[in-house]
């Protein structure tokens, strides 16, 4: 079951005289966008911090922390002349609507002398007969509520925003079935889906402005009725740490490219990076040649991890250092993005890092060049880069094809795990004190994407692959990069079936198109990638053993902390072989395929007794029914 938002509140209303959707008062560029994110649709609420400052920051201060994520919308009321539509602190915990108490802060003064009115699409605070009492819970208005307004002899409910796209999502839960609560207009509201009633759900509420190529930069404002042209737009105006969401389109010329944050903690993502194919239809096309220099962002005002660049494609960029993104004295977030065609004329055909910890995750980089080190990664002067779940095939340079690390008397450094790299370690091209963490879990085999003549970077399945053309379909192959990605990682969207049990590597990885496996392709504490739980493996999890943060390699279960429920689910593997070694162990006669050659060499040594035989799959000394059926698990894969 998905998640929902909330609110609690008093009711009584009059006929809306609004037109449905009109927001009752002029919407602005530079106000905060919030937009929550629910089962029916988004809805996006204008922030009035001048005249509602308190209440403004009380609200974005939940927002940001994540607080509404997951909530529901715990009450409607829709009487003719009185509707609103509540929410922001309840969610629902096996049958029963539990109050959230964790992240609330303290109450804040009631601003409903700031003179806003409660009109239809306007967003209010909720409170009890205490009128400083509001704290998380807002509410919306489905008509005109005046009665809710500050009198002489009532202190009423601060209004501090308004819906400006999204209204008839709005109207749409008003209108919903409810589960009565103070009568038949007013309760819970709820969808039925297969006969079985769920409460309506929101995602996430985040601060948000969207950019749209058919948008406008002097008259638009952001929301998706109103976009901003250009990705710079988005990005000067949106208040932090808020997200620029170019709708899927290819971008190009002035404001969408060499995008600067600024120094911003925000992010730049696409509307739905969750969905790899909303990945590669969100494009920054830098249209840049020798003599037309241009990259898509470049960072250069000491950004932190918490400026992010998220689920975009990012093609034929060129410049001096770094095709696509340059990170100088920044150290940014880069995650589910792909890099093809970009060049530079030096060093980092995709990412060029100087003095930068960037940190890049789940990222693919595929034929980029440099012309002299790098050809998907470059690090230099101090920069301590981090390179995970992540695929570089294909790219090129003189020295470095992939990466290459520079600085001989001011040593960088690159931390590397759970990558395919195109030729290994032996590509990454190093000066001298410039040292490699060469963590678990790196590959150097042919990814096997869909097609990347056509740059569809999906991996091959044969049980499931995503192809844009066609769907869901069976491939040719099965990719070593399916469910071999940090088995610290968060699946995030990844798996319709209960197969992946980690994340693919790639820009893929996590998404809702993420390649499917075969049944146990991969095993969950096969930290090291060799498709078999053993010694090697417990090696590294002890040296991770009672360690605490975030995406590390033996926290199994991922709650952050490497313990004895780690153990418990290592030991479950162990000394088991992942159908990637049954595989490889299973091809009798080295040619690629398990088919019936394999099963013929298996029959010729039928029960026979054996010693350090290839048959012997589970090394028991005897080719019996227990080899036939690991043979079997791998039969024509």
């Amino acid at each position: 079951m998905k998640h929902l938002i909330f609110l609690s509140l008093a009711a009584g209303l009059v006929f809306s005289a609004v037109a449905a959707g009109a927001p009752p008062y002029t919407p602005s560029q530079t106000t905060p966008k919030v937009v929550i994110e629910t089962m029916f649709g988004d809805i996006t609420i204008e922030l009035f911090p001048t005249q509602a400052p308190i209440t403004v920051n009380n609200f974005l201060q939940y927002v940001n922390s994540g607080f509404y994520d997951g909530l529901m919308i715990h009450r409607v009321t829709n009487y003719t002349t009185f509707e609103i539509m509540q929410g922001g602190g309840y969610y629902l915990e096996n049958g029963s609507m539990q109050l959230k108490s964790e992240g609330l802060r303290p109450p804040i003064i009631n601003e409903s002398y700031n003179g806003l009115s409660n009109l239809r699409a306007t967003v209010a605070m909720a409170s009890t007969s205490d009128a400083n009492s509001a704290t998380s819970q807002f509410y919306i208005n489905g008509t005109n509520n005046t009665s809710l307004d500050r009198t002489p002899t009532s202190a009423g409910y601060c209004v501090f925003g308004q819906v400006i796209s999204g209204m008839d999502i709005v109207d749409q839960i008003l209108q919903s079935p409810i589960f009565a609560s103070s009568g038949p207009n007013d309760g819970i509201p709820y969808y039925e889906q297969n006969g079985t009633p769920y409460p309506v759900n929101v995602y996430k509420q985040q601060v948000r402005v969207c950019v749209s190529p058919t948008g406008n930069d002097s008259t638009g404002i952001g929301s998706p009725d109103a976009p901003f042209q250009t990705i710079q737009k988005g990005m000067d105006v949106v208040n932090e740490p808020g997200h620029v969401v170019p709708t899927p389109a290819t971008y190009t010329g002035t404001g969408n490219v060499d995008l600067d944050f600024k120094g911003k903690a925000i992010t730049v993502r696409s509307i739905e990076p969750r969905d790899f194919n909303t990945v590669t239809t969100t494009v920054i096309n830098c249209q840049a040649t020798s003599a037309n220099k241009h990259r898509a962002f470049y960072f250069h005002t000491g950004e932190d991890a918490n400026s992010v660049v998220k689920g975009l494609t990012i093609i034929n960029g060129y410049q001096t250092s770094s095709g696509a993104i340059m990170c100088q004295n920044s150290s940014p977030t880069i995650k589910n993005c792909t890099f093809t065609n970009n060049t530079a004329s030096s060093f980092g055909g995709g990412i060029y890092c100087y003095d930068s910890n960037a940190v890049i995750s789940n990222c693919t980089f595929s034929k980029n060049i440099a012309l002299s080190k790098g050809g998907a990664l470059f690090c230099d002067y101090y920069s301590g880069a981090t390179l995970s779940n992540s695929i570089l095939w294909n790219n090129t340079a003189i020295s470095g094809h992939e990466i290459a690390l520079a600085g001989a008397s001011t040593p960088s450094s690159l931390k590397v795990l759970y990558n395919d790299i195109d030729g290994g370690k032996a590509e990454i091209s190093t000066e001298t004190n410039c040292p490699v963490v060469w963590g678990p879990g790196n590959l150097d085999t042919d990814p096997c994407f869909v097609n990347s003549d056509s740059n569809n970077y999906h991996l091959q399945s044969q049980i499931w692959q995503w192809d844009d053309a066609n769907g869901w379909s069976e491939g040719k192959n099965n990719s070593l990069c399916i469910d071999a990605g940090n088995p610290g990682s968060g699946l995030g969207d990844e798996g319709i079936t209960t197969a992946n049990v980690r994340i693919n590597m790639g820009a893929a990885g996590g998404t809702v198109k993420a390649s499917i496996p075969p049944d146990e392709w991969r095993l969950l504490a096969d930290i090291d990638n060799d498709g078999i739980t053993n010694n090697n493996d417990f090696a590294w999890f002890a040296s991770y053993w009672l360690a605490e943060g975030s995406e590390l390699p033996a926290d199994l279960d991922r709650n952050g902390s490497v313990d004895i429920s780690d153990l418990k689910l290592f030991s479950d593997d162990w000394m088991r072989m992942g159908n990637t070694r049954l595989a490889e162990k299973a091809d009798f006669n080295f040619d690629g395929i398990v088919n019936f050659s394999d099963f013929a060499v298996l029959a010729s040594e039928w029960q026979k007794s054996v010693t350090n035989k290839t048959t012997d799959l589970n090394g028991d000394g005897i080719v019996d029914i227990d080899d036939l059926d690991l043979f079997m698990q791998v039969w024509l894969q």
